[in-house]
């Protein structure tokens, strides 16, 4: 690094450094700039002015800038290109620093791992994964960090490369992160590219001990064997390298993400990616084809962000089991009989907002005004929804009505 610059550009290439897979969004008062190469990108893909500023070279270093207030804006139309942007703040007062005001990153925004309401589709999760190959065994982990959904699974047969495409069908990361074994599937990984953010992550990341440990600190626990996935290795080493890239880029302890689910594929239906595709389940069949014309769009009269996404969860896994399949039956057709216990209920759920992405946004300390007044409206509503739930007679109501705690 040059003698002759400034100090505050040697601690802006410090930073970016670090980051160089980035574009560094450099607080500076009010605005939000980037220096040389990602003045030149951001200027380009955000089309906006790009200046210059004195910093030590004989050359003007290139620079443009965003407003503060705007920021959330342009960061989803850079990760919409395709780019990760890592932000810095400043972490003292300017008017009371004395010298070069402390400066560091404090989040990296990444497809995956979005919260922000508005570049997210509510009605729908967005998920991260994180592949994990080794031999002929395909370790998987997803998570929606908007929700703190966190599930494992594994494939150990020798087609494990088509029914892993077949899942990602059903659950569509925006990002992939994998191991460098899985790089060698050259074909696989073009297929991959062409459908999600994809990166090769830091080996070490995916032993399987460090994996472990990992997640039995973060979880609180002493074994995985409560979460049911104590023998799953390679699903563990997924889980554990997410893990750790989710604290990396976060920068904060995921406190919402509680628990780790096992996916059983023998409780699902069965659906391969061209079924799912020719049934027109969630998307429609022709790239430009109308949303109206999808199975979900028929359905989804939901009150609710969360229900509408747990109503794209069942119809992206059809029930397997009778038994399961009879109880959720029983619980539609009281339903459909109780008109007036149906409006009740919708009319409670009508006022309820997205809990789970309130919560993740708390956890992350970026709720605002707005979101607490929504929790606490939200919250207000709960005893009328537990009410309407507890006058309902089929299991699948009383157990729902046991498990709801207004707190």
């Amino acid at each position: 690094m040059p003698a002759s610059l400034t100090p505050m550009m040697q601690q802006y290439l410090t930073l970016k450094e670090k980051y160089s897979d980035c574009l560094l969004f450099f607080r500076l008062g009010d605005f939000y700039e980037m220096f040389f190469e990602d003045a030149l990108t951001a200027a380009r893909e955000l089309d906006i002015v790009l200046t210059g500023r004195d910093c030590g070279l004989e050359e003007r270093a290139p620079m443009c800038g965003v407003p503060y207030h705007a920021v959330d804006s342009y960061i989803s139309r850079l990760i919409e290109k395709g780019y990760k942007v890592a932000v810095c703040e400043q972490l003292t007062d300017p008017a009371l620093a004395k010298g070069l005001v402390e400066r560091d990153v404090v989040r990296v925004f990444t497809p995956g791992t979005v919260i922000e309401e508005s570049m997210l589709n509510e009605r729908k999760n967005n998920y991260i994964a994180s592949l994990f190959l080794c031999a002929n065994t395909l370790g998987l982990a997803f998570c929606d960090v908007s929700t703190g959904d966190f599930v494992v699974m594994e494939f150990n047969s020798e087609k494990w490369a088509t029914e892993l495409m077949d899942e990602l069908a059903r659950i569509q990361p925006t990002e992939i992160i994998a191991n460098d074994a899985l790089f060698l599937q050259e074909s696989l990984v073009k297929r991959l590219q062409a459908t999600s953010f994809l990166e090769c992550y830091a080996g070490w990341a995916f032993e399987q001990e460090q994996a472990n440990m990992r997640l039995c600190t973060h979880f609180g626990v002493a074994s995985l064997a409560g979460f049911g996935c104590e023998k799953l290795c390679s699903a563990i080493s997924a889980a554990g390298a997410l893990l750790n890239y989710l604290e990396e880029t976060q920068k904060n302890s995921l406190a919402h993400i509680r628990k780790i689910s096992v996916l059983r594929r023998t409780l699902y239906m069965g659906l391969d990616a061209s079924t799912r595709r020719n049934l027109e389940l969630t998307q429609p069949l022709r790239f430009e084809g109308s949303k109206k014309s999808t199975l979900l769009y028929l359905l989804d009269k939901t009150a609710t962000a969360m229900g509408a996404r747990l109503l794209r969860a069942w119809l992206e896994q059809p029930l397997q089991n009778m038994d399961d399949i009879n109880a959720r039956l029983d619980a539609v057709e009281e339903l459909f009989k109780k008109q007036h216990a149906r409006e009740t209920l919708r009319s409670a759920l009508n006022s309820i907002y997205d809990i789970e992405r309130l919560c993740s946004r708390i956890a992350y300390g970026t709720v605002h005004a707005r979101d607490c007044d929504a929790l606490r409206a939200s919250l207000s509503h709960l005893p009328e929804v537990l009410k309407a739930v507890a006058a309902l007679e089929a299991p699948e109501f009383r157990r729902i009505a046991a498990n709801l705690d207004p707190m």
